[in-house]
C-alpha cells in the first residue's frame, strides 16, 4: 500500500506541471512573436530611412580660406593702397561680385584675376596685359571653434531649407541652428536671418545666405561656426516639397497665429512661413513663423497619436525623409539613437531664439542687411559652448525696426 502510494505520489501533480509549462511556453511564444513583430516594424522604419535619406558631403572637408576680397565700408573694391578702384567705364566695383581664387588672387565671376593699374581694375584676359594682380587680404574672422569640454553631450545642427530650383542651388531660404542639450530635455531653435551681413571666407562681406549660393553648406558652415562659437556636428537640408509632404502626412498642424488658432495643410503652411513683405517685422517675423511651424510639426510627429500608430508613424517618417539630405556622418544608426534619446522631449522644452542683432536697413549697393550685435553674439556663443542655453537671455536685439 505504501509502495503503491509512493509510486502514485510523484505522478499526481504532473498535469499541473504540464499545464504550467504549456502556459509559460505560450507566453514566451507570444513574447517572441511580439518581439519579432516590433523588430520587423523597426526594421521597416529603418529601411524607409535608409531608402529615402540621401547622404552628401555637407560638412567642410578643406581648411577654411582666411582671405577675403578687399573692400571699403560701402562694399566697393579697394586696391593695395586701400583706395577705391574703378572699372574701365570709371564705375566703382561691387566687391560682393568678386571672389578670391585658389591662388589667392581676386577674380571676377568668370574666374579672371583682376589687374590694378592707376586706380583701375581690369580682368586679366591676355598675357600681355600690364599691371599688379590684386590679391585677397587676410581676415581674422574665420577662426574655426573647437568643442568645449563643458559642452558635454550637447549637439549642434544646421537645418537648411533651400529655395533651389532645378540645377540651380539657389540661396538658403531657411537657416536654423538647432542646439540639443546634453540631457536631451531642451532644444533651442535659433533663427539665422538670411540678411545677416557677415564676412564669408574667400569672398567679401555679404548676406550670410550668399555663402550657401557661393559654396553650398560647407561654406555656410565655415561662415557660421565662428559666429556661433561652436562646431556644427551635423547638417540637414530639406527642400520645400518635403515640408509640404511632412505636414500633410500628419493631417496638418494647428498654430496660434496673430489672428488666432489656424490649422494648416502643407501648401497653406508653406505660404504662411514664406510670407515676408506683409509682416511688420519682416525677415525676423518670417523666422518666428518658420520656427513655430517646425515646432508644431515636431510636436505632432512625436505625439502619442503618431508614435502609437504604425501606419501614421510610417507615413510621417516616409514624408519627413523623402526630401531630406544629411551629412555623411549622420548615419541611420545615429538618427535612431538621437530620436530615442529625445523621447522625453516636451513642447515646453523647445525654445525659439534669433541670432542677436543691432540694426537692419539699407546696406552697400542697395542690399537690405541685418547687422549683428557682436557683444551679444559672444554671450550667445558662450552659452552654446557651455550648454547653458537655459540661462541665456537676449535683451539687446531690437523689438522693432526690422528690415525687409
Amino acid at each position: 500500500m505504501v509502495g503503491i502510494m509512493s509510486d502514485a505520489a510523484p505522478t499526481s501533480p504532473a498535469p499541473r506541471r504540464r499545464g504550467l509549462k504549456l502556459a509559460v511556453g505560450l507566453m514566451v511564444g507570444l513574447l517572441l512573436l511580439s518581439g519579432l513583430a516590433v523588430g520587423g516594424y523597426v526594421w521597416h522604419l529603418r529601411r524607409t530611412v535608409d531608402k529615402n535619406v540621401q547622404h552628401q558631403a555637407l560638412l567642410p572637408t578643406d581648411q577654411v580660406q582666411n582671405l577675403v576680397v578687399p573692400q571699403d565700408a560701402e562694399g566697393n573694391l579697394v586696391g593695395p593702397d586701400k583706395k577705391t578702384l574703378s572699372d574701365d567705364q570709371d564705375q566703382l566695383i561691387d566687391a560682393s561680385r568678386m571672389h578670391v581664387d585658389a591662388e589667392g588672387r581676386v577674380a571676377d565671376e568668370k574666374e579672371r584675376p583682376l589687374l590694378v593699374l592707376e586706380g583701375t581694375a581690369l580682368p586679366k584676359m591676355t598675357e600681355g596685359q600690364q599691371g599688379v594682380l590684386l590679391r585677397g587680404v587676410k581676415s581674422n574672422d574665420f577662426g574655426q571653434p573647437k568643442r568645449s569640454p563643458k559642452a558635454g553631450n550637447s549637439l549642434n545642427f544646421l537645418v537648411v531649407g533651400s529655395d533651389s530650383r532645378g540645377e540651380d542651388r539657389g540661396r538658403s531660404d531657411v537657416m536654423i541652428l538647432a542646439h540639443v542639450s546634453g540631457d536631451r530635455k531642451r532644444v533651442d531653435l535659433i533663427h539665422i536671418p538670411r540678411d545677416l551681413y557677415v564676412s564669408i571666407p574667400g569672398q567679401g562681406k555679404n548676406k550670410i545666405n550668399a555663402a550657401y549660393a557661393f559654396g553650398g553648406t560647407p561654406l555656410l558652415v565655415q561662415t557660421l561656426q565662428p559666429l556661433a562659437g561652436v562646431p556644427i556636428d551635423h547638417v540637414a537640408k530639406v527642400d520645400f516639397n518635403g515640408f509640404v509632404k511632412m505636414t500633410d502626412a500628419i493631417g496638418g498642424v494647428t498654430i496660434n497665429t496673430e489672428d488666432g488658432p489656424r490649422t494648416f495643410n502643407g501648401t497653406e503652411g508653406l505660404a504662411w512661413v514664406r510670407e515676408r513683405y506683409k509682416l511688420a517685422n519682416g525677415d525676423f517675423g518670417r523666422g518666428e513663423r518658420q520656427m513655430m511651424f517646425i515646432r508644431a510639426v515636431l510636436m505632432k510627429g512625436l505625439s502619442q497619436q503618431v508614435l502609437t500608430s504604425p501606419s501614421e508613424l510610417s507615413k510621417f517618417l516616409g514624408a519627413a525623409t523623402s526630401n531630406m539630405v544629411v551629412d555623411e556622418k549622420f548615419t541611420t544608426g545615429e538618427m535612431q539613437k538621437l530620436a530615442l534619446s529625445l523621447r522625453n522631449l516636451r513642447g515646453s522644452g523647445i525654445k525659439m531664439q534669433s541670432f542677436p542683432w543691432e540694426s537692419a536697413g539699407p546696406g552697400p549697393h542697395g542690399m537690405s542687411i541685418v547687422n549683428t550685435s557682436e557683444p551679444q553674439m559672444k554671450v550667445l556663443a558662450e552659452h552654446l559652448q557651455n550648454d547653458t542655453m537655459n540661462k541665456y537671455v537676449d535683451n539687446v536685439s531690437p523689438k522693432s525696426g526690422y528690415g525687409r
